[in-house]
């Protein structure tokens, strides 16, 4: 066979389909499909934060290929391998015109951020002390003092020790994990980790500290005594974080690759299986219920797992609002409380009937968490620079309060 011929014959059919896939994407239907890429790419096409391109005004052939390359796997990302996974041809399509109708002029424009009006924060809805971190201020704010500790870039989850000494954030931008000192705010230390960290968890008894690290596919185990990296717990695609069990025999790690949740024996320090999660499209933070029998587990798109850990099976797929976030099963066991950064409100479930109801809060959910009492939910605003507190006597909004810059996630002492 003439090879040149071939070739030449093979990429004349590639250009064929690709000129018969532009042509078939409708623009309505990728509107209603755009609204599973919100919680990066903005409801406009515009990147929520420098790490997610603006995909406003981008050609449809460019979009198509990129896509396609992430669902065939010839270019990695562990969260956009997942999510295009599901995607049809017909998908790609139709969201490559959605994005590329979007006016150009838009994708050089800035997001409309509203000003929030700093409202007075007391210890009635702050009865801890609350860490939050602010990913473009690179910094750690603290309520009700608000108090600002300078961090490093691009300051992303973060974690209490059960003494509240220590508090923990990671920075994917530099690798680490950055250590302050909570009577002062001064950083103590600066923790090489693997790549991409996201989330940070402590366990129980307040010696170890788990990093997922969601670029290599790994978990990163610090001593907290000495501030020393002991060990490497290698798991699979896309480590983002963790929840570990009461007793701190076992820590559940959601797989943003889409595996699932990957299960470690924290003894051995090695993964001993793996709950596969159908029906959500790539898991990103969980909690447990009171019990421990049950797992909550949210996704990136708009989705909550209801998982029977002891037999893996899914009880329930929960519509929440678009884009990724965190869940919160509340200390009292009663709710789970989840967020949604594409959205303007959160989803509150109730975790034995399992019925779900939505709250309005504002601009860009993501982070959320409870007071140890269970009385305040506390939620990061990323489109509006300020944190909102629902009191759950009323399941209302109580009050917002002006942060710095893209607060992102919670610490709450009593609630890890």
């Amino acid at each position: 066979m003439n090879t040149k011929f071939f070739n030449l014959a093979f990429a004349s059919a590639a250009l064929l389909t690709l000129s018969h896939t532009l042509m078939a994407g409708d623009i309505a239907q990728g509107k209603t499909k755009a609204a599973a890429c919100a919680g990066c790419h903005g409801n406009n096409g515009i990147g929520l934060s420098e790490e997610f391109p603006n995909l406003a005004g981008q050609k449809q052939a460019y979009i198509i290929k990129q896509l396609s390359a992430f669902k065939n796997g010839s270019r990695q990302d562990p969260t956009m391998n997942a999510m295009a996974a599901s995607l049809s041809t017909q998908d790609i399509a139709d969201l490559a015109a959605w994005f590329s109708s979007l006016a150009k002029v838009n994708a050089q424009a800035a997001p409309n951020t509203p000003i929030v009006k700093t409202s007075p924060v007391s210890r009635r809805e702050f009865p801890e002390t609350v860490y939050i971190s602010m990913k473009k201020s690179a910094a750690i704010e603290t309520f009700p003092q608000q108090n600002s500790w300078q961090g490093g870039p691009n300051m992303l989850y973060t974690a209490i020790t059960p003494d509240n000494k220590l508090l923990l954030s990671t920075s994917p931008s530099t690798n680490s994990l950055y250590v302050f000192n909570t009577s002062n705010g001064k950083q103590v230390a600066i923790i090489k980790t693997g790549k991409a960290p996201k989330g940070v968890k402590v366990t129980p008894d307040g010696q170890f500290a788990y990093v997922s690290n969601q670029g290599s596919g790994d978990l990163t185990v610090i001593k907290l005594a000495t501030l020393k990296v002991i060990d490497t717990i290698t798991v699979k695609k896309g480590p983002h974080n963790v929840r570990f069990t009461n007793d701190g025999s076992l820590a559940y790690v959601t797989l943003q690759g889409g595996d699932g949740i990957a299960v470690i024996d924290t003894r051995t320090r090695k993964m001993i299986r793996v709950i596969a999660v159908p029906g959500i499209t790539g898991p990103h933070n969980l909690d447990l219920s009171a019990d421990e029998k049950t797992a909550f587990v949210r996704d990136f798109v708009h989705h909550v797992a209801v998982v029977d850990l002891a037999s893996g099976r899914v009880k329930k797929v929960i519509t929440v609002g678009n884009g990724h976030g965190g869940i919160d099963v509340l200390p009292n066991g009663k709710f789970a409380a989840t967020a949604a950064i594409g959205d303007d409100y959160i989803t509150v479930i109730n975790t034995r009937t399992l019925e779900a109801r939505n709250i309005k809060v504002g601009k860009g959910p993501h982070g959320i968490r409870a007071s140890k009492d269970s009385q305040w939910i506390y939620v990061t605003l990323t489109g509006e620079n300020a944190i909102a507190v629902i009191n759950t006597n009323t399941m209302t909004l109580e009050t917002k309060i002006a942060s710095g810059q893209f607060p992102f996630w919670i610490a709450v002492n009593g609630n890890p």
